[in-house]
Order: structure tokens, then C-alpha cells, then sequence
């Protein structure tokens, strides 16, 4: 948790005596405080709180995302003031407990954000990108392997980082370039039944591979649902095949295992 007595002046004025508390879902490094109809994210400044500042101005108008209230930089850190969108994230219960409008909620936003005009994106995160990205993560120790699927570094996985790095560099697949989220994962997607209702975290936003959203967002599903008892392995499949269905695309196992993997060093 961040010292918050330590929020920059213009910032620090908008939220003095308002209620507050914590959010503790997700993965991220970021400290992210909640009022009643603000969100504070601090972050050290990185590529990734910088990229998320600029699509949350250039895609105003164009997705539901927040607004930025207040943005200020202090001792290395980011500090964003923004709305606080309505909905709840796709990782709850209740999202779980509705599944067949929650698979439309994310069929839809996948759909809208595919009819966002990439002709004058800001930012690229192609495979070629996330290479170079990766590369640069491995040799400057950024990578952390205790976040891995247990599965990748394994006697039937890879033998090492490098070993999974030369692996993918040496089988980069075709891509069908899209605007992509970058980070399409529950916690990021805020519903009220089967409408997206907020997108969050652009941090990792821009021109990408169509399967780089869905690739997370069907592993987010999975494990999600792995952990739910409500539903039975058919119902399941069920579920899977309403997604592909109303995207109208077959599932491509093969690009959405390689995107899984190369996401590991993110």
C-alpha cells in the first residue's frame, strides 16, 4: 500500500475527507483506492502507466472507459484520478452465476472494440512488439517465473525462460491486426448483465492480434470457471461454444496457447 500521505496537492484536494478503501483484485503492482465515485491507481511511472493515460484520452468517445480527473507525476510514481465506472468486474459470483449474458457482455465488447478504427492508434503491441518487450524483460530480470502457469516450466513444458523465448520467436503466427485492450482479463471488464458497462486498464492497449484479447479472456473464463461449482464440464463447452459462436470465429487452440505463453513475461 502506497504512504497516501503523500498524493500531490490537486489530487490530494479532490479527495480530502472522502470515504475510502482499498481494491485488492487483480495482479497488478498498483495501489487503487475507491471512493464513492472516483478511482485513485498509483503506480511507478512505467511505458505502461504512460500508455494508459493516452488511450484513456484518445478512446473518450469511443469505448466506455474512465475519465481522467486528475493526472500527476511526484518521486517517481504515477498518480490517476479518474471516474469510477459502473458495473462489476466479470470475476464475481454473480457474473458466474449468469453465464450465458455474461459470455454476450464480453462477445460484445470484443466486438466493439474490433470497430475501433486503428488507423491513427497511439501505440502497437503486435507479436513483434511483445518480442521485443519480453527480451528486454529477461535480461533486465523482470520476468517473474513464480507467476508461470505451472505447466510451462516443466519436464513437459520448457526447460528454461530462454528456451520458451526461442520457442516463440521462432513460431510467430499470422496476425489479423485489430485494436485490442492488451489485458482483456476479468478483473478489467466491469458488466451489468449482458452489457459492458467499463473497460480498465490500458496500460497494455493497442494494435494487436484479434486472438490476443481473446486468448486471456478464454483463459480467464477457465480458470474462473474451474473453481466454480455451479456448473458441470459440459455445461461448460456449452458456454464455450455460445463465445465462439457470437463472435462468429472458429477457436484456434494452437495461436491462443502461443499468446497464453507469451504473456508470461508480462
Amino acid at each position: 500500500m502506497f504512504d497516501l500521505t503523500k498524493i500531490p496537492g490537486r489530487i490530494s484536494k479532490k479527495i480530502t475527507d472522502l470515504n475510502w478503501n482499498s481494491d485488492s483484485v487483480g495482479k497488478s503492482d498498483s495501489t487503487v483506492i475507491l471512493f464513492e465515485k472516483m478511482v485513485m491507481k498509483i503506480e511507478k511511472i512505467t511505458r505502461n502507466s504512460e500508455q494508459e493515460l493516452i488511450f484513456l484520452d484518445w478512446l473518450d468517445g469511443k469505448l466506455p472507459v474512465p475519465k481522467i480527473i486528475e493526472a500527476e507525476k511526484q518521486d517517481g510514481y504515477s498518480f490517476l484520478l479518474m471516474s469510477k465506472m459502473p458495473g462489476e468486474m466479470v470475476c464475481t459470483g454473480n457474473s458466474l452465476m449468469n453465464m450465458e449474458a455474461t459470455v454476450m457482455a464480453l462477445v460484445n465488447g470484443l466486438k466493439k472494440m474490433w470497430e475501433v478504427n486503428i488507423a491513427n492508434c497511439p501505440c502497437r503491441n503486435t507479436v513483434s512488439d511483445k518480442l521485443i518487450q519480453a527480451k528486454y524483460n529477461i535480461e533486465n530480470n523482470l520476468v517473474d517465473v513464480d507467476d508461470f502457469e505451472p505447466e510451462t516450466l516443466s519436464p513437459e513444458g520448457f526447460s528454461s525462460v530462454l528456451d520458451l523465448y526461442d520457442y516463440l520467436y521462432a513460431n510467430r503466427p499470422k496476425e489479423d491486426l485489430v485494436f485490442a485492450h492488451g489485458d482483456f482479463s476479468l478483473p478489467n471488464i466491469l458488466v451489468v448483465g449482458d452489457k459492458i458497462t467499463g473497460l480498465i486498464d490500458w496500460g497494455n492497449g493497442g494494435v494487436a492480434d484479434r486472438w490476443q484479447d481473446i486468448s486471456l479472456c478464454y483463459r480467464g473464463l477457465r480458470k474462473k470457471y474451474s473453481k466454480y461449482s455451479l456448473y458441470s464440464e459440459n455445461e461448460y463447452l456449452k458456454y464455450k461454444e455460445l463465445f465462439f459462436k457470437e463472435l462468429g470465429i472458429e477457436p484456434d487452440e494452437e495461436k491462443t496457447r502461443y499468446l497464453n505463453l507469451l504473456d508470461e513475461f508480462f
